[in-house]
């Protein structure tokens, strides 16, 4: 039996969870690894911000299509599910930017808790949208 180990079979929405929750945790060590190596010996932090996010969504990208959803995608192009997922990475900065003002300068809370609320935020409204629009089953060919 497919999925069958230890006596339990995996319901398949909650491997994908566990799958995307892992690949993102491993993209985010990246990213933050890079932009901290990269501003150690460079210096300009925004620009290895930039640097690191860039790459990071690359790698995330990879990482999703071939660990996550790899099986039963939509009969979309390759570029056009690429693009919708670069259009969901800017869904998630303007989240992040909106979370990080309200919880930083309207609710008066530290950065640190700020930042936590918009990527735990991030994360669930991300994944809904990836697993509904740019990864789904059911969306039309293009």
């Amino acid at each position: 039996m497919r999925g069958y180990r230890y006596g339990y079979a995996m319901h398949p929405k909650l491997r994908e969870f566990l799958l995307y929750t892992g690949v993102n945790l491993s993209a985010t060590i990246v990213d933050y690894t890079m932009f901290l190596t990269l501003t150690h010996v460079f210096g300009w932090p925004i620009l290895q911000s930039a640097i690191s996010y860039t790459i990071t969504t690359f790698l995330n990208y990879g990482m999703t299509r071939t660990f996550v959803f790899r099986h039963g995608l939509s009969p979309k192009k390759e570029h056009r599910r690429f693009l919708e997922y670069l259009g969901t990475n800017l869904i998630g900065l303007l989240i992040t930017a909106v979370v990080i003002w309200v919880t930083v300068h309207e609710m008066g809370l530290k950065p640190f808790f700020g930042k936590t609320i918009s990527v735990l935020t991030c994360f669930v409204s991300l994944y809904y949208v990836r697993t509904r629009i740019v990864f789904g089953k059911d969306t039309a060919a293009a």
